[in-house]
């Protein structure tokens, strides 16, 4: 990866000529000029009459008005200090952000991390490990995602959210147990984790 640029140029070197060449059979095969004037054709021999006014005001605003929208947008969007015209929402759904199961959370938690990404590949353990993990972790998010979209409080909103995380928690490791025969030990040390979820809280 350290010299990716230098190998990058060589392809280049060594296959430019055969890479244009397929380009060039590509925009043939795909006809992008006709298929464009073809469109047009469409566009404009269509009855008007025969339209549902959505449709028509549609096409205007989304096909035939698209180049003016581009060159309105355009120099704003790469102005930087604006954000996205429109505001997107993200819910992650991360190891990072999954803290029910204290010990098993977090990046670290994941053996395929190292090696570049690719310890995983080279072992099954370490497969079953981050797959066993990855679903205990959706679980655990998905139950936060979905009561903060609610407005459920985590303490005091009438769900005992860490209970039916327990019960979720404990359903996926049973479902799996008998398939992930490398992850004897590790299911059994998130068994006694589960057990324990809620008890330091108690004092007990």
């Amino acid at each position: 990866m350290r010299h990716i640029e230098e190998y990058a140029d060589k392809v280049i070197e060594r296959h430019g000529a055969d890479i244009d060449k397929l380009v060039d059979r590509l925009a043939h095969e795909i006809h992008l000029d006709a298929t464009t004037h073809d469109l047009d054709v469409l566009l404009a021999s269509l009855k008007i009459d025969d339209w549902h006014h959505q449709a028509r005001r549609d096409v205007l605003v989304n096909y035939l008005g698209f180049p003016f929208w581009d060159v309105l947008t355009f120099p704003i969007t790469s102005g930087r200090p604006f954000g996205e015209l429109n505001e997107i929402l993200i819910d992650r759904i991360s190891p990072q952000d999954a803290h029910a199961l204290e010990g098993f959370d977090g990046s670290e938690s994941l053996k395929g991390a190292g090696f570049g990404h690719f310890a995983a590949f080279f072992s099954r353990a370490y497969r079953e490990n981050d797959y066993l993990l990855g679903r205990l972790h959706a679980l655990d998010r998905l139950i936060d995602i979905v009561c903060d979209a609610a407005g459920i409080e985590p303490k005091g909103g009438g769900i005992d959210l860490l209970a039916l995380k327990k019960r979720g928690f404990a359903r996926i490791l049973d479902v799996e147990e008998r398939h992930l025969t490398h992850s004897k030990q590790l299911i059994a040390s998130l068994r006694q984790r589960v057990e324990e979820l809620g008890v330091d809280e108690l004092g007990a």
